[in-house]
Formats: C-alpha cells, sequence, structure tokens
C-alpha cells in the first residue's frame, strides 16, 4: 500500500470513529445531562469531562484538522471533496472551540444549567452534520482512491 492510501485508511478509521462518537453524544449524551440533579450535576460532569480527552476530544480534534493533510498528501480526489471536507472540519471546529466548550465550563462552575444543556443540544447539530458530511464525501474519496 502506498503512503497516500495509508493516509487515506487513517482518516476513513478516523472519521467514522468520530461519526459513531457525534451521533451517541447528540442523540444520548447531551440530551442525559438533563436527566442529572442539580446536586449531583457538578460531580456527574466532572466525571464525564475527566473522562472523554482520549477517546472523544483527541479525535475530534483530529477529525476537524486531518483534512488539510489529507487533502496534501492523500490520493488524488475532486478538489470539490477536499475542499468540503475541510470546511466541514472548520465548522466541527468553530462549534466546538466558540459554542461547546464554553457551555462546559459554565456548567462545570455552576451546575446544571436546562437553558445551557438545550443549547449544547441544538449547537451540537451544526457540528454533527459537518462529521456526517464528512464521512459522506469520505465514502465518495474511497471510491474514487479505488477506481
Amino acid at each position: 500500500m502506498m503512503a497516500d492510501q495509508w493516509i487515506l485508511s487513517g482518516w476513513v478509521a478516523l472519521v467514522f470513529w468520530v461519526l459513531g462518537q457525534i451521533w451517541f453524544c447528540q442523540i444520548v449524551i447531551y440530551p442525559l445531562f438533563a436527566k442529572v440533579g442539580e446536586a449531583e450535576y457538578v460531580a456527574y460532569h466532572r466525571f464525564y469531562s475527566r473522562r472523554i480527552p482520549l477517546p472523544v476530544i483527541l479525535p475530534g480534534f483530529a477529525s476537524f484538522l486531518a483534512p488539510i493533510p489529507l487533502a496534501l498528501w492523500g490520493p488524488p480526489v475532486a478538489a470539490w471533496m477536499s475542499a468540503a471536507n475541510i470546511a466541514a472540519g472548520a465548522v466541527g471546529l468553530a462549534v466546538t472551540v466558540l459554542l461547546a466548550i464554553p457551555r462546559h465550563n459554565r456548567m462545570e462552575r455552576t451546575g446544571r444549567d436546562a437553558a445551557v444543556i438545550a443549547e449544547l443540544v441544538r449547537f451540537n447539530w451544526p457540528r454533527t452534520l459537518s462529521i456526517t458530511a464528512q464521512a459522506g464525501i469520505t465514502l465518495g474519496m474511497l471510491s474514487q482512491a479505488s477506481g
């Protein structure tokens, strides 16, 4: 297997890992925040926050940034695929840094807040859809690279 194929293979594994996580987060984890009692909420959120860096945060940020080296050193694919993949990664990064992280930080300090939880669920939709788009684009990339 050539280097560009290894890069694409790594990207496939990463994007589909993150795709499963983001949908699980959107459908289960963020809505579950509203089910935790106020007295337990800060401890619950801290428990959650301490355990997600390796399985969630690192792959998530990698999926936002990896489309750039994939476009540069991956197999040749249609330019629109690389551009759309990079743009979707930028959306995910922006949502994470500008919308999600500040709300998580706020709840870690102040506790359960139904309005903030609702914002997390609502603001996570663009990130969920951008990662879903990346996965769809990846299927197209695989098709082009293999055929």
